[in-house]
């Protein structure tokens, strides 16, 4: 069928092959959570392994290791303080998620949904959690520094 004369047809067409980004995103982040979590139970095996090797060691096998190292050393115990690195910074971190929920509840004009596209609303969500935790990691140097 021929275009009638003069008029002219635009034909437009609307791609459908557009991709997401979304879906990818996702699936990436929990292949990679998944890969980070076996690499970590792997360390933490061989980090067990290793110590048991020591454990089982003769002790002027050890001082042969330390003659030809001098800085060698095995530092098992570990850091008391890291529990309370990780309370202040999870406190820290409900503490900046609290402060995100009263200012999209209460300080922003109507809707929830319209607050959330709102550029300082943005940065409340984003950099309260993230200033907060920041803060409790800072209230737990000043702890480990006093009693230290």
């Amino acid at each position: 069928m021929k275009p009638k004369t003069g008029t002219s047809e635009v034909t437009t067409f609307k791609s459908n092959n557009k991709m997401e980004l979304t879906p990818v995103l996702i699936v990436a982040t929990i292949f990679y959570f998944i890969y980070a979590l076996a690499a970590r139970i792997a360390t933490r095996k061989e980090r067990l392994t290793f110590f048991d090797i020591m454990a089982t060691m003769d002790p002027g096998t050890l001082q042969a290791y330390k003659e030809i190292n001098p800085q060698w050393e095995v530092m098992v115990k570990k850091s008391p303080y890291s529990a309370l690195r990780s309370a202040c910074l999870l406190l820290g971190l409900g503490l900046g998620l609290v402060v995100v929920w009263l200012g999209l509840s209460f300080w922003s004009p109507g809707s929830l949904k319209n607050a959330l596209y709102e550029g300082v609303n943005g940065f409340l969500i984003l950099g309260s959690p993230i200033l907060f935790a920041g803060l409790g990691l800072l209230v737990a140097y000043l702890i480990e520094r006093k009693k230290s």
